[in-house]
Order: structure tokens, then C-alpha cells, then sequence
């Protein structure tokens, strides 16, 4: 284990300068921050060779146990999982249908989801060979606008959770009932749903035939694996279109060490106490507040809503606008010590799940040092 995070070997052979995560769990500066017990599993796992077939199949039924689902297993993020699963609803467990991805001529190949859907991730869908057709406006869809856009090639229909305001349209329930009632699978993107730990449940009590998790945000699994669980034929041809596979899914394999490595993780996550966690990570955000609320031009509060954000973060506000934003966001990054914190529309927030005990010091002393 490092002693200084900050200055670690392995980045500095190369020319990196770590930095204190402030941002959150985005991909773009690694994830969540994974606990020793799960770097040792992962150690332990490199040391022996095993069937991967086996494996897989032995921890996607640790992850139905978790998420209550009727089988699951561990793919490559949450967007390895968005891709499987997407090649599961078009080819089911079709030897030639899952060798002849991602042409997708004669299958059914369409994912409908509402038009107001975030954007970001539907080339996931997109990877496998599936097309993205659309009900209803930027508002969403009724009832009626989902059923009327079903057509002969849709072969699921999505409906993604992101960060931000709720958005208008139908509700997962009630797209699920639309899907049910025609005969198709519910796919659920709940990527960055976690906290609260009830969700790893929520999605299938609520209907979702396929619903995946990031493994490698709030979970602190590896930042390059992830949860895919749901209905156990569609699940049957996940697997069968992923790794080692020669299919569409061959390139989100996921490596024995990896899949040690989430199990373990999902395993301390269901154990560990929220609150607790929760309350530290608070702690930390006021007092980033408490040192900054004061500089003329700045105000900061700390925010835990589940919608904008999913654990405590100090939002500061800037009377400056975008320009003043991107110069202190610069500042921080690039500065000494390096702070990476998170962009918002009127500012900067900084996200504790990643800050290490004592960090929050440094944060604010770099902010202060910045804002004034």
C-alpha cells in the first residue's frame, strides 16, 4: 500500500501526477476508490487459474442473491452491461442469431425508450447493432405515444436513470407495464444509482427485465467492472454474447481478478453501514464549506438530494459565470497538490465519496487559495 497517494511510483515512472479525487466517481480520474480487502481478494484470485465460464456463473448467482433478480452476473461496467444486454433481448440464446451480431438484418434490432432519454450512453445499444427509436418529446411520452411507437423490430424497450432534475414522462413502473403488456423485456440503465443501497433491489421489484450498475463507482469495485442482473433466460444469453465467447460481447470481457475482485466488493457494500459512511462524508463537505462561504463572489452549501447528488457535496456557486468557473476549475487541476472537482451548471461541487480522511483540509485550502 502507498503511503502517499500523492506520490506514488507506479504514476511517477511515467510523468503522472496524481491528484485528490473531488469529483466524484466519474471515469475520466478513475472511479471509486477500491478497499484493501478487495485489492487482496484480487491478489489471491491472480494466484490460480479456473474455468472463467464457472466463475462467471458462480458470482452472477451471488449477484441475483444481492439484487433479488432471477440470475446475474459481472460485466464490464455498467456499459458492457448495457451492451449484452441489448444483444441478449435481439438473439436470445440463438447460436446463430449470437454469431451473426452486430449485423442485425432479419432480427428484431430496435430499443425504444422515451425521446427525452439522457443521451450519453444509447451507443451502448448502438455497439451491438441494436437502432434507438424514440416515443414521444423532449418531455417524455404518455402511455399512448409508447404504445403507438412500439413496432414489428422492437425488441426491448430502455429506460435510463441519470444524474439531474427528474425528468418529465413516464416513470420506470409505468414503462414497465407498457412493455409487459406487449410482450417485451424492460432494460434499465440504474448505472450511478447507488446510494441508496435499496436500489440494487428497487429496479427488479419494480419490473426490469435487465438492469445494470456500475460496479465501479459507489459499490468501490474495479472501476472496469460491473453488475448486469435480471430474468434468467435473457441473462443465459448475455452470457452466451459475452467473453471468452467469440461474439459481440468479446471485447467487455471480464478477467478472473476482476470478477473476485467485484464480488468481494458487493459483498462489503451490502454489509457496510450507509449512515455511517454517509455522516463521515458530510463531516467532510461542511467543513470545505465553513472555510469558503465567507470570499466575497462565493457561496457554498452542502447538498444531499438523490437527485443532482447521490452523497454529500459542497456546492459553491460562483458570481463570476462559466469564465470564472473553468479558471478555477483549471487552477485546482492543475495546480499543487492537484484537486480534481466537479463542474456544475452555476459552479463547482466537491464530491467527498473519494476523499480520503484529511483530504478535505487540503481541498479547502486550495480553494481558498483559488476563489480569493
Amino acid at each position: 500500500m502507498v503511503s502517499d497517494p500523492l506520490h506514488n511510483p507506479v504514476y511517477s515512472r511515467f510523468g503522472v501526477t496524481p491528484l485528490i479525487n473531488a469529483g466524484g466517481t466519474h471515469t475520466t480520474h478513475g472511479g471509486s476508490s477500491m478497499r484493501h480487502e478487495v485489492r487482496e481478494a484480487m491478489n489471491l484470485a491472480s494466484e490460480s487459474y479456473v474455468d472463467l465460464v464457472e466463475l462467471k456463473r458462480a458470482t452472477g448467482d451471488f449477484v441475483a442473491e444481492i439484487t433479488g433478480a432471477e440470475a446475474g452476473m459481472i460485466c464490464s461496467g455498467a456499459a458492457g452491461g448495457l451492451v449484452l444486454a441489448t444483444a441478449a433481448v435481439m438473439t436470445g440464446t440463438d447460436s446463430a442469431k449470437i454469431a451473426q451480431l452486430p449485423n442485425t438484418e432479419g432480427l428484431n434490432n430496435e430499443i425504444l425508450t422515451q425521446a427525452n432519454n439522457p443521451e450519453g450512453y444509447l451507443k451502448c445499444h448502438e455497439y451491438a447493432g441494436a437502432t434507438l427509436t424514440f416515443a414521444g418529446d423532449e418531455n417524455g411520452a404518455t402511455v399512448d405515444q409508447l404504445k403507438q411507437a412500439i413496432g414489428d423490430r422492437t425488441a426491448a424497450i430502455l429506460y435510463t436513470y441519470a444524474y439531474g432534475p427528474a425528468r418529465g414522462g413516464l416513470s420506470a413502473l409505468e414503462v414497465a407495464e407498457v412493455a409487459h403488456a406487449a410482450g417485451l423485456p424492460l432494460i434499465v440503465d440504474g448505472a450511478a444509482m447507488l446510494p441508496p443501497k435499496s436500489n440494487l433491489t428497487k429496479y427488479i421489484a419494480e419490473g426490469a427485465d435487465l438492469v445494470t450498475f456500475s460496479g465501479g463507482k459507489y459499490i468501490g469495485g474495479p472501476q472496469s467492472a460491473g453488475l448486469l442482473a435480471g430474468r434468467s433466460d435473457l441473462i443465459e444469453a448475455a452470457l452466451e454474447n459475452s467473453g471468452p465467447s467469440m461474439a459481440v460481447g468479446r471485447p467487455q470481457k471480464v478477467g478472473r481478478e476482476e470478477l473476485i475482485g467485484m464480488a468481494t466488493a458487493l459483498q462489503l457494500f451490502v454489509e457496510t453501514d450507509d449512515e455511517e459512511r454517509i455522516s463521515a462524508m458530510f463531516a467532510k463537505a461542511e467543513h470545505i464549506r465553513s472555510k469558503i462561504s465567507d470570499i466575497p463572489g462565493v457561496s457554498a452549501e452542502v447538498v444531499l438530494d438523490n437527485l443532482n447528488y447521490h452523497v454529500p457535496n459542497c456546492v459553491i456557486k460562483l458570481s463570476g459565470g462559466e469564465e470564472e468557473v473553468n479558471r478555477v476549475w483549471e487552477a485546482m487541476h492543475e495546480g499543487s497538490p492537484r484537486v480534481y472537482i466537479a463542474r456544475n451548471p452555476n459552479g463547482l461541487s466537491a464530491n467527498m465519496v473519494n476523499v480520503l480522511d484529511g483530504q478535505e483540509e487540503v481541498i479547502a485550502r486550495r480553494l481558498v487559495e483559488v476563489l480569493s
